[in-house]
């Protein structure tokens, strides 16, 4: 197809495919003669993935063009591509200084592979951001949180295709992994606001008080007569 239908296919003007393809996150389209050029599904897959980077997460073109090198070549394994993309969609970051003492006894504690990973160094960045506010994480209540969501992984992991395009797969793990933090983000937001509520309550009925009321108040004109 031409840059005008490609344009069209993917609801997306030719100034920006042009300023893409510039900027180098576009692939320039096969050339058929001097003055025309021919386009066809992987760049279809690849504005769908820019399109996404840029409408759903505001990347900067900059850090688009480090993924998509990425993403074009061979000698990078897809899992971390895949550990990129959820750094993206999940707003963490892998940090610089160094590794948490408490990832690898965490890892010991529950049983996962002591292996090198982003998402490794993104805990350690994140427990030392939580201890930084005051917010601090005991060894048994992060093992416990550890276990709740191996089973989730687990399930997650088996339901991931990757035999798409490379960004295809980034796409799809882009949309599914922010989906999925928005879920759980919300379901411990509400876990907090539930338990709040069932504790107002049982004090209340404890006090033989509705919720939300306070002590009686005097008639400020007194007792009748």
């Amino acid at each position: 197809m031409k840059l005008s239908e490609l344009a069209a296919r993917t609801r997306t003007s030719t100034a920006t495919l042009k300023f893409w393809i510039r900027e180098g996150i576009l692939p320039p389209g096969e050339l058929r003669n001097q003055t025309t050029a021919v386009y066809g599904e992987g760049h279809v897959e690849r504005i769908a993935l820019v399109r996404t980077l840029r409408e759903e997460f505001d990347l900067p073109i900059a850090r688009i063009r480090a993924l998509v090198v990425r993403i074009d070549d061979p000698r990078v394994p897809l899992l971390d591509i895949m550990e990129e993309c959820q750094l993206i969609a999940t707003g963490l970051r892998a940090g610089d200084a160094g590794q948490d003492a408490r990832v690898p006894r965490l890892l010991a504690d529950v049983g996962w592979p002591d292996a090198t990973s982003v998402a490794r160094d993104a805990l350690s960045a994140a427990l030392r951001d939580a201890e930084a506010v005051g917010v601090t994480f005991g060894r048994e209540a992060l093992a416990r949180y550890a276990r709740m969501l191996a089973e989730f992984a687990r399930e997650d992991i088996a339901s991931i295709r990757t035999d798409g395009t490379r960004d295809a797969v980034a796409r799809a793990l882009l949309q599914g992994a922010a989906a999925q933090t928005r879920v759980l983000v919300a379901l411990n937001q509400l876990a907090h606001t539930s338990a709040a509520i069932s504790d107002a309550l049982a004090r209340a009925q404890a006090g033989g008080t509705a919720l939300g009321a306070g002590p009686a108040e005097a008639d400020p004109a007194g007792p009748a007569d």
